[in-house]
């Protein structure tokens, strides 16, 4: 049962992946902030988004990174997939 649990704990560390998408058009890049997505059902439904404008202001977004980390990995598991935080840095032009 041991060697059961330990598998399934490794297995799903394994799944970690991030996705950037860069906005075209000129600009560099400048600070990022983090920002928590709500979803449910595995990530699937998201229930917040989120607005550039909030986040940068007038300089605009340069680029979006969504990452499934670890820790957002095991609260997904715990809640068997129900809810499912995503961790989204957005980097403002500079």
């Amino acid at each position: 049962m041991r060697n059961l649990v330990l598998a399934t704990l490794l297995l799903s560390l394994a799944g970690c992946y991030k996705a950037t998408v860069v906005k075209l058009g000129g600009g560099s890049p400048g600070n990022e902030q983090r920002v928590k997505v709500h979803t449910v059902a595995w990530g699937l439904i998201s229930i917040n988004e989120i607005d550039g404008s909030a986040v940068c202001g007038d300089k605009g977004v340069f680029s979006v990174s969504s990452r499934h980390n670890v820790i957002d990995q095991i609260i997904g598991g715990l809640t068997g997939g129900i809810y499912a935080p995503v961790t989204v840095l957005v980097t403002c032009k500079g």
